[in-house]
C-alpha cells in the first residue's frame, strides 16, 4: 500500500495568526467607542501639559450659548468623547464594558452604534433645552444602554419569559439608582434623562423582535430554541429619524434661534 508522507499545514502567522485568536462574536463597536474615547482623553491631558488649556474640551464641551447662537451643533456630539477627570471617564468605560458588548450583540453593531450615537444626541439636545449649563461626558450615551435594556427585554418577554422579567427588574434598579445619583449639583441631570429617554423611544422602534423558527435544536439531549429577528429595516430607519427629530425641536421649541 502506498501512503504519502504527512504534511502538516503551514502555519498562519502576522494579521491571520491575530485574527485566528480573537472570538467570532468580539464587540468590534464598543470596544472602538472605548478605546476612541480613551484616545480623546489623552489628548486633553497633552493638551493640557503642553498648551495649559485642554482644547478638546474648549471646542467641543456642550455649552447651550454656543449651540443655539452660534450653531456649533457638533457640541450635540463631541461632549460624548469628553471626561473630566480618571474617575469620570472610569466610571463611564466601566458602564459602557459592562453594558456594551452583549447589547451589541444581541442588536447589531450598525444598531448598536445607532443606538449610542442617537443617545448621546438626545441626553445634550435635551439638556441644551432644559440648562445652560456646560456639561461632557459619555454618559447621555451610557443611559441610553440602560434604556436600551430595559424597552428590548420588556418587549420580548413573551419569548424569554422570567429571563426578560428578572432583566427588566435590574434594569430598572440601576435607572433609579443612576437617576438618584444625576441629582448631585455638579452633574447634568437632564443629560441623562435625554440619553436615557432618546435610548429607549430608539429602542421602542429598533430593538430586536424575537421568536422561534424551525423548532428546536436538539444537542447531547439538551434542547435550544432557534431564534430569529423580525424586526424590518424600514422601523429601524423610522426609529433614527423620530428620536433625532424629536430631540431636535425639543431645542428648536425653547429656543427658535437654534434652527438656520
Amino acid at each position: 500500500m502506498n501512503t504519502s508522507p504527512y504534511t502538516p499545514r503551514p502555519r498562519s502567522s502576522g494579521w491571520q495568526a491575530w485574527r485566528r485568536r480573537i472570538p467570532p462574536n468580539f464587540p468590534w463597536v464598543s470596544a472602538a467607542i472605548g478605546a476612541f474615547t480613551v484616545l480623546v482623553f489623552l489628548l486633553q491631558a497633552l493638551s493640557e501639559v503642553w498648551t495649559g488649556a485642554d482644547w478638546p474640551v474648549q471646542w467641543g464641551i456642550k455649552y447651550t450659548p454656543l449651540i443655539v447662537n452660534a450653531h456649533q451643533y457638533w457640541r450635540l456630539l463631541t461632549p460624548m468623547f469628553l471626561h473630566a477627570g480618571l474617575l469620570h471617564i472610569g466610571l463611564n468605560m466601566w458602564g459602557l464594558y459592562v453594558l456594551g458588548p452583549e447589547l451589541e450583540r444581541l442588536l447589531g453593531p450598525w444598531r448598536f452604534a445607532l443606538l449610542y450615537v442617537l443617545s448621546a444626541y438626545a441626553g445634550n439636545a435635551l439638556s441644551t433645552a432644559l440648562t445652560p449649563a456646560a456639561s461632557l461626558g459619555a454618559s447621555t450615551a451610557i443611559f441610553g444602554l440602560l434604556g436600551a435594556y430595559l424597552v428590548v427585554f420588556y418587549a420580548n418577554q413573551h419569548y424569554l419569559g422570567n429571563l426578560a422579567r428578572g432583566i427588566v427588574t435590574q434594569a430598572l434598579f440601576w435607572i433609579a439608582v443612576n437617576l438618584m445619583w444625576s441629582l448631585q449639583s455638579n452633574i447634568d441631570m437632564w443629560g441623562h434623562v435625554g440619553g436615557l429617554l432618546g435610548g429607549m423611544l430608539f429602542s421602542a422602534f429598533a430593538g430586536p423582535q424575537w421568536s422561534d423558527f424551525g423548532g428546536k435544536i436538539y444537542d447531547y439531549g439538551a434542547a435550544y430554541l432557534s431564534r430569529r429577528d423580525h424586526r424590518p429595516y424600514r422601523d429601524v430607519a423610522f426609529g433614527a429619524l423620530l428620536t433625532f427629530v424629536v430631540f431636535t425641536a425639543a431645542v428648536a421649541i425653547r429656543y427658535p434661534q437654534f434652527l438656520p
